[in-house]
C-alpha cells in the first residue's frame, strides 16, 4: 500500500479537528498502525472559537466560555489529557434576566431560566397570571410526548409544555445559539435532552425533586480551566507536533482514483490521502465538497455570526452590579446584547481582582443587522448598552471586540428530520469514499459535542483505513 494511501487528512484545527487528530494519533501509536495523519488549518493558529487572552495576569475566554457539567460527561477525556485537576468551577449564583428596563430575579430553582418544578411557576416574577395558569394547567393535563416526533421543534415542545410567554421570556435568552443552536429549528432531543427529563411528561412531582435538583442553575454547573480553555487546545496540539499545517485553506476535494482522494490547497498546492476527516463549519465544507454535490447532496445551511466585547471597568463606576453571575437579555427587548457576564462574580480566580472584567455577547439568528456593521459602530452600540445596564458613571477603561463570522450554522427543521432519519444517505455515501463529515451543527453544538464528534470521526476513519489496508494486503 503506497504511502499517500496511508495518510489521513483532518480538515479543520478547531476542537473537533484537534480531538479527531488526538484520537487518530493515539490509535496509530497504541495499535502500531502503518498510517500517518496531517491537520490542515486555514488560519494562523488552532482553536476555532476557543480564544483565551491574558489580561492583568488573568486568563479570559472571549470566545467559547465554559463547559456545562449538565451536558455530556467528558471527564474521562480531560483526565486522560491531565486537565481534570485544572478545572475551575463557577460560583456566585446564576444569570438573571434583564428585560431592558428591570432585573427579574426569580428565587426558585430554575433550569436555563425556567422553573425546575412547575409548581413554582407562581413565583415567576416576569410572567402574567394568564401565562402562569397556562403553564400550570399544561403540566397537569397534557401528556403528549412531542419529544418523540422530529417534526416538532424544541420551541414547539416548550410552548406545548409551558406556554408561549415562558418560552419567549424565560427560556430563549438562556439558550445561546452558539452553544445550543436554534430552538425553533431543532428537535428537543438534539437541542438539549435534559429538557425531556425535566419537562417531557406530565406529573413530574416531588418524588423526583432530589434527582432534578442536580440540573438547577447556579454555582458549580459550569467550568473552565485555571489558564483558560486554550489549555485544552494547547494540550491537544502538543500531541501532533510535525503533523499540524497552518495557513492551509482547502479549495477542493476530489477523487484521484477509486481509493485515493486529492486535496487542493491554497489554489497552488495539492495533497493526496486515503481518508479525509472534515470538521469545518457546513457552509465552508460545502465549498470544497462541491465536486461530490451532484452525486451526494450535502445539506445547505444558513449561518449566524456572533461576537463578544470585552470590558475592563473601574469597580467604583458600576452602580447596577448583578447579584449573580450576570444578565441575559430577551429577544423582545430593544437591546442587541444577548448576555452580560461579570467574570469577578463567576470565577473564583477573579474574586480579588482590582477591576471588573465583563464579557458581552451579541448575535442571534435572524438578527444580523448589528454584526454586519463596522467594528467601531458595533463597539459604540454595545458600549452604550453596557453603560445603561450596569449604570456606569464613567467610561470603561478598556474595550476589545471579537467576531466570529458565520460561526453558527442552522439547518431547517425539514433538513433535521432527514438528517436524523435511519438510513440517511449522506454520511454513508461519503464514508464509502473515505470522507467522514462532521462540523459545528451537524450532530449538535457546543464543546462537549465537539469532543464527542471528534472521537467518532477518528474511530470511523481508522476503521476505514484498516479495511483499505486489508484489501490491499489480504495476507496481513
Amino acid at each position: 500500500m503506497e504511502k499517500m494511501k496511508r495518510r489521513i487528512a483532518i480538515i479543520g484545527g478547531g476542537l473537533r479537528g484537534l480531538t479527531a487528530a488526538y484520537e487518530i494519533d493515539k490509535a496509530i501509536r497504541e495499535q502500531n498502525l502503518p498510517f500517518e495523519y496531517v491537520v490542515l488549518e486555514d488560519r494562523s493558529s488552532v482553536g476555532g472559537m476557543i480564544h483565551t487572552i491574558d489580561m492583568d495576569g488573568y486568563a479570559i475566554d472571549v470566545g467559547a466560555s465554559a463547559f456545562d457539567s449538565r451536558r455530556a460527561d467528558i471527564s474521562d477525556f480531560l483526565q486522560e489529557l491531565g486537565l481534570e485537576n485544572e478545572k475551575q468551577f463557577s460560583y456566585g449564583g446564576k444569570l438573571v434576566l434583564f428585560d431592558g428596563s428591570a432585573v427579574i430575579d426569580d428565587v426558585m430553582p430554575t433550569y436555563h431560566g425556567m422553573p425546575l418544578f412547575l409548581n413554582d411557576i407562581w413565583q415567576a416574577n416576569g410572567l402574567t397570571l394568564d401565562a402562569k395558569l397556562r403553564a400550570f394547567m399544561n403540566s397537569i393535563f397534557l401528556s403528549k410526548n412531542l419529544h418523540e416526533n422530529p417534526e416538532y421543534s424544541t420551541d414547539n415542545f416548550l410552548e406545548f409544555r409551558l406556554g408561549r410567554e415562558v418560552v419567549d421570556y424565560m427560556a430563549e435568552p438562556y439558550f445561546p445559539d452558539n452553544v445550543y443552536g436554534s430552538m425553533e429549528l431543532m428537535p428537543v432531543k438534539l437541542f438539549d435532552e435534559n429538557l425531556v427529563t425535566i419537562y417531557g411528561k406530565a406529573h413530574i412531582g416531588k418524588d423526583k425533586k432530589e434527582q432534578l435538583m442536580r440540573y438547577a442553575d447556579g454555582s458549580g454547573q459550569e467550568y473552565t480551566f485555571k489558564e483558560g480553555l486554550a489549555s485544552l487546545t494547547k494540550r491537544l496540539a502538543q500531541h501532533m507536533e510535525g503533523h499540524l499545517y497552518l495557513n492551509q485553506k482547502v479549495k477542493s476535494l476530489s477523487n484521484a482514483s477509486d481509493d485515493l482522494l486529492l486535496i487542493e490547497l491554497n489554489g497552488r498546492e495539492s495533497m493526496r490521502a486515503g481518508s479525509v476527516v472534515v470538521t469545518t463549519n457546513p457552509q465552508e465544507s460545502l465549498g470544497f465538497l462541491d465536486g461530490f454535490s451532484n452525486e451526494i447532496a450535502f445539506p445547505k445551511s444558513q449561518s449566524t455570526s456572533v461576537g463578544t466585547v470585552f470590558f475592563k471597568i473601574n469597580k467604583k463606576a458600576v452602580r447596577n452590579l448583578p447579584e449573580g453571575q450576570g444578565f441575559v437579555i430577551p429577544r423582545r427587548s430593544s437591546f442587541h446584547s444577548t448576555k452580560l457576564v461579570v467574570l469577578n462574580n463567576k470565577w473564583p480566580l477573579f474574586e480579588q481582582a482590582e477591576y471588573y472584567y465583563v464579557l458581552v455577547e451579541f448575535g442571534r439568528r435572524l438578527e444580523e443587522t448589528l454584526i454586519e456593521l463596522a467594528d467601531d459602530l458595533v463597539m459604540d452600540i454595545i458600549k452604550n448598552e453596557v453603560k445603561e445596564i450596569l449604570a456606569l458613571t464613567e467610561e470603561p477603561l478598556q474595550t476589545t471586540l471579537y467576531r466570529w463570522e458565520k460561526a453558527v450554522p442552522h439547518f431547517s427543521l425539514q433538513q433535521r428530520q432527514e438528517m436524523l432519519a435511519e438510513g440517511y444517505p449522506v454520511h454513508g455515501e461519503y464514508a464509502k469514499r473515505g470522507i467522514f463529515v462532521g462540523g459545528n451543527g451537524i450532530t449538535g453544538y457546543g464543546m462537549e459535542n465537539a469532543i464527542i464528534e471528534g472521537k467518532r470521526l477518528a474511530h470511523e476513519a481508522i476503521h476505514y483505513m484498516k479495511q483499505l489496508e486489508k484489501n490491499d494486503n489480504p495476507n496481513t
